[in-house]
């Protein structure tokens, strides 16, 4: 039911059909009705490439139907690419997850509103729908279907930074970065199949059926490597708690509070990820070295034994594709004042996620008395603690992130699921 998103997201929501449904309802008489034939085809095939939906472990699903989305840009002006697109992409929500009204219209006017941007772009420098012209036309051909993109992202990135409360920018931003080269890469095939599909015959378009069945494979094998890679790091996490027992859950309590307070600071998708993953392993270069955890007064060399645990943490974690999440391990113990380890890095010279788990691992060692302290505190002591620490140990920014979050009930949440899985 709509009810169960925001209002924001609701009139969002509302707003973006509602607009692709005016436009198109002004603008039937430019579709390019003559091409029926070759309208229904592409339909047809739009419906069925977006049916084919692979699960990602982060939630939702990934299509193979960005190449096809790319090609509308090129072969139909703006309405026909807002009618055939838009309609094609609602049918093909409804086979594949049923008809949820809000959610399958939502889905088919935005993707319809981003291609008609793309085929307006497209248009605009010079390009002639359904020609591809390679020797005038490379910059219509590249930025059509990246307008394309930058427009649907701006949908996501709105309705998810409405529903998480983070930044629309950032979310934007990060999205159009993270996804511009393997957008930039779907660009050469939609060209090709523009080429046969212009000069060669309108049925060329099913040779992009025939690959559906590789493309699925292909995310499949990607997304399958994203699901081991979070299974690898819980069975890491797990493997502490196993060495440590009485930390009860320490990895899974950081990581909650570290991903609170990077939701509260706006910070981007990606960015929220890697310090959730790296909240999880700050401590694996701990393992094995259960006996220095048991001491309570360090010498010098003991101190030194203990401190190589985020070399050897660092290490473990940059063997996992983001090689981010290695750099957050190893300076997630540096201080804000620079008297730290292991580099005695100062302020902004140390990679936000690090700050951001310094707040977390503080706070969750005071309440539950683990290594270095002895005794569990009182939630109010631990954010007297932090506050205290604002500007020496930890980056104010983040402190104050942190009691925002505690002011939205972060101990509660806390207390009702402490063990946070990936």
């Amino acid at each position: 039911m709509m009810q169960t998103i925001s209002p924001p997201v609701q009139w969002f929501t509302l707003a973006v059909i509602a607009t692709a449904e005016v436009v198109l309802a002004f603008s039937l008489h430019q579709v390019s009705w003559q091409l029926w034939h070759e309208l229904l085809l592409f339909y047809i095939v739009t419906v069925v490439a977006y049916s084919v939906r692979v699960p990602d472990p982060r939630g939702g699903a990934v299509t193979p139907s960005d190449v096809l989305s790319y090609l509308a840009t090129y072969l139909f002006n703006p309405p026909t690419a807002l009618l055939v697109v838009g309609t094609g992409r609602t049918l093909g929500y409804v086979v594949s997850r049923g008809w949820i009204p809000w959610r399958a219209l939502l889905n088919g006017a935005q993707m319809g509103i981003s291609v008609a941007i793309g085929a307006l772009v497209f248009s605009a420098l010079g390009g002639t729908p359904g020609h591809i012209d390679l020797e005038k036309g490379h910059l219509a051909l590249v930025a059509a279907p990246l307008a394309h993109q930058a427009a649907n992202n701006f949908f996501y990135a709105y309705s998810f930074s409405r529903w998480r409360g983070t930044s629309l920018s950032a979310i934007w931003l990060v999205g159009i970065r993270d996804l511009f080269w393997p957008n930039l890469l779907h660009i050469p095939t939609a060209i090709f199949l523009g080429i046969l599909t212009t000069r060669v015959t309108a049925f060329a378009i099913v040779l992009y059926m025939l690959l559906l069945p590789f493309q699925w494979r292909a995310l499949r094998l990607y997304l399958g490597r994203r699901q081991l890679y979070a299974q690898i790091v819980d069975r890491l996490v797990v493997a502490m708690d196993v060495d440590f027992p009485s930390s009860g859950a320490h990895a899974r309590r950081v990581a909650a509070i570290a991903v609170a307070i990077a939701e509260e600071m706006r910070l981007g998708e990606t960015h929220v990820e890697a310090i959730q993953f790296a909240a999880l392993l700050h401590d694996v270069g701990l393992i094995g070295k259960v006996d220095l955890l048991q001491k309570h007064r360090f010498d010098s060399e003991t101190s030194r034994n203990f401190e190589e645990h985020v070399y050897v943490g660092a290490s473990i974690a940059q063997e996992l594709p983001r090689k981010d999440i290695g750099l957050l391990v190893l300076h997630h113990h540096e201080r804000y004042d620079g008297q730290g380890y292991p580099k005695g890095l100062k302020a902004d010279a140390i990679p936000l996620g690090s700050r951001v788990i310094a707040v977390a691992e503080y706070v969750d060692s005071m309440r539950f008395g683990l290594p270095p302290y002895t005794v569990a505190s009182e939630e109010s002591d631990v954010i007297a603690a932090v506050r205290n620490e604002s500007g020496r140990a930890f980056d104010p920014e983040v402190v104050d992130a942190f009691l925002r979050a505690v002011a939205k009930g972060l101990f509660v949440r806390l207390g009702e699921k402490t063990a946070f899985i990936p």
